[in-house]
């Protein structure tokens, strides 16, 4: 088996929306507000950890035409898609809710590399492809002044939540996640799995998708998680 037949991994182990409706739903006190921020804002906070992705976020899957339209469009003025955020209790770190491909875009376009799998030692400097005669294999840096300054200063809105109760756990941002995402490019049911339910056996799931010998097994990870859907009906038929 190769990772390429991992695509015919569609149907659902546990069906969630059941799942979910088998236990009586949790009555969420959530606020949140509007905010305009400037993209070399966002991107400084990304850099610095005060806005960052969860684990819970699926792989990113844009490849650089993908990303090189949504730098475009801002170049060009045009809007774009807004972001969820969620703030982390009384600190000042937000999660992102929605938007982790945009914003990892952006980020890689400014540190001048497409570098999707951090793991690999091999940087592909970030061209602009696909776009505008004027920004083709552009980078940040080799961009015209007033062209560089527009994307500086072109506003992304983010919508920020936070749940005030309950407040022992912070579970509404899993559930905002999947009904974010159930349009669009739908999540795989190993997605929605795992943004919702938190625990050890993902985590276990997640440790052994990582081992060299399932790794030499299956190739190369399925970045939209099919590898650990895979893991999960071997766990499944394990007697106990």
């Amino acid at each position: 088996m190769n990772g390429d037949e991992f695509d015919e991994i569609d149907e659902p182990i546990i069906d969630v929306e059941d799942s979910e409706e088998s236990a009586a739903p949790m009555i969420y006190d959530i606020s949140s507000y509007g905010a305009d921020l400037d993209v070399e804002g966002l991107v400084k906070r990304l850099k610095r950890g005060d806005i960052f992705i969860p684990p819970f976020q699926r792989d990113y899957v844009w490849n650089q035409a993908e990303a090189s339209r949504l730098v475009e469009s801002l170049l060009l003025g045009l809007p774009v898609p807004g972001v969820f955020l969620a703030k982390e209790g009384e600190s000042n770190k937000m999660s992102v809710i929605d938007g982790q491909q945009r914003l990892k875009s952006l980020r890689f376009f400014y540190d001048g590399f497409f570098n999707p799998k951090e793991e690999d030692i091999r940087k592909k400097v970030f061209k602009l492809k696909n776009v505008q005669p004027q920004f083709e294999d552009k980078t940040y840096e080799s961009l015209e002044e007033e062209d560089r300054i527009k994307l500086d200063n072109s506003i992304i809105h983010a919508t920020i939540i936070k749940q005030e109760s309950p407040n022992d756990n912070n579970t509404s941002i899993y559930h905002v996640f999947e009904r974010l995402n159930t349009g669009g490019r739908k999540l795989t049911p190993q997605e929605i799995r795992s943004a919702i339910y938190i625990g050890k056996l993902n985590e276990m799931i997640s440790e052994l998708n990582e081992h060299p010998s399932w790794r030499e097994l299956f190739g190369k990870k399925n970045n939209r998680l099919k590898d650990q859907e895979m893991i999960l009906r071997f766990l499944r038929c394990i007697p106990y």
